[in-house]
Parts: structure tokens; sequence; C-alpha cells
């Protein structure tokens, strides 16, 4: 076996790993993790779902069965990405002194709440995002309380759906499990009705989500379309993906 080709042997092998333990790469993640080119990568990829190893994706590679199941809270802390980050980092820019805020029980969220430094006013029924929230002393955090779903780290009760209903955030951040075109979906019923109480009031209605999103099936409605304003993704949507939304959502992702 020639030199190069034990190379890319040995690359497909790291490739693979990566795969395995994240679900999913984007070309960048790729050229980073074997210090190759964004050309390279591309064949890399076409290469590696020629052997079954994944399905091909817009900007990267999926395992063959990412989007056939919901993964738990926990497992998507591990597929955190830099588009993340610099999604998070775009919500940021939204948050206000002297604001009253909800954010919503996601992976890409739980980074903005590590991130606030504002003096603001917070509403979560995510665990995650009260424990991040808690050392940050000009923050006065709501916690939305009830009975702990360990699977998605979010707390529930009933009566706490009234109670956000009458609240005018100035503006809710919202997750996305799945999304179709008549709406946003979620694995369950509990955090769907959080949701649809928040959006109903909120004078703002911003998700923050990837578009891989669109590949997901979840089964329960948290919001239409309609209701979002603006939608912070990482990248720039197709046309059909943009027919989707109403004309005044406005779409931000990082360039």
């Amino acid at each position: 076996m020639s030199v190069v080709a034990m190379y890319r042997e040995k690359r497909f092998e790291e490739i693979k790993r990566l795969l395995q333990e994240r679900k999913e790469l984007s070309i960048e993640d790729i050229m980073q993790a074997v210090n190759i080119s964004r050309d390279t990568a591309r064949r890399d990829i076409v290469a590696l779902v020629d052997q079954g190893v994944g399905r091909r994706t817009r900007g990267g590679i999926v395992a063959p069965t990412f989007g056939h199941t919901v993964p738990s809270y926990s497992e998507r802390l591990n597929l955190f990405s830099e588009q993340k980050t610099q999604m998070a980092h775009l919500a940021l820019n939204l948050i206000k002194p002297g604001g009253v805020y909800f954010i919503d029980d996601s992976t890409a969220l739980l980074k903005l709440s590590q991130s606030i430094a504002t003096e603001c006013t917070i509403y979560t029924h995510s665990l995650d995002n009260a424990i991040a929230m808690s050392v940050q002393s000009d923050i006065t955090l709501r916690l939305v309380g009830g009975k702990l779903n360990h699977h998605g780290r979010f707390f529930f009760e009933p009566a706490a759906l009234n109670t956000l209903s009458k609240i005018a955030f100035d503006a809710a951040f919202m997750g996305a499990t799945a999304i179709r075109s008549d709406g946003v979906y979620f694995p369950y019923a509990e955090d769907a009705q959080v949701k649809q109480a928040v959006a109903s009031s909120a004078r703002q209605v911003v998700v923050v989500s990837e578009t891989q999103k669109f590949k997901i099936a979840a089964t329960y409605q948290g919001m239409s379309l309609n209701q979002i304003d603006t939608f912070i993704t990482d990248r720039n949507l197709t046309a059909t993906e943009r027919a989707w939304f109403p004309k005044s959502t406005r779409i931000i992702y990082p360039h």
C-alpha cells in the first residue's frame, strides 16, 4: 500500500470515529480534524457515503441513523458545534438591558445563557440554563418549576402555562427539534405546551436552530412558522426553505 493510500485510510478511520461520536460533521469539522483542504474534505465525504458510512448533507455528513430518533439533551451537548456558538452570539445581540426574556431548553440556547452579562430578567424551564445563569448576578432569574423531565432536562407543571401566557416577554428565544412547512415540532407534549404559551404572549419570537432540523421528525407542534419574527440559523436558506416562512420573518445566519 502506498504512503498516500495509508494516510487516506488513517484519515478515514479518524473521520469515522468522529462521526460515530458526534453523529454529524460539517466540512469545516473534517478539515480541522484531519488537516485537509475543503476540496479533499468534499471528496472524502463522497467516498465515505459510497461506503455506507453516512449520509451526505449540504454542509457535510451525518450518521446513517441521524434524524430517525431524537437524541437526548445530554447526547446533543456532545454535538455542540462552532455553528451553534456563532448562532448563540447572534441571539445575544438581541438581549437588551432591562429586558424580560424567555430562554428555551436547547443546547444552542444553553450557550446563550452562559454568555449573558446584561442586567435583565430571564424566565426558563431549563435546568441547565438555570444553572448557567445562577452565577450571573446581573440576571434576575425566574425558574419555571414543576416535575423534571430527565431526558429533556426541563421542568413542567400545568399551572405554569397560565403564568407564561400572561407575560409580554420582550423576546422569547426558542429552540427546535424539527421544522416543517406548518410549524416547529418537539418530542414532548408538555414542552410543546410551554412553547405555545410563550409564543402567544411574547412581543418577539426568536427561533435559534440549525437547518438540519428540516430533516428531523417530531410529534408535537410548539408554534407555527407564522409566529416566528426572527430565525437564527447556521446558513442561508434555500428558496424552498425560505418560502415556508412569511416574508416578514428575518433570517439571520453567520457570515
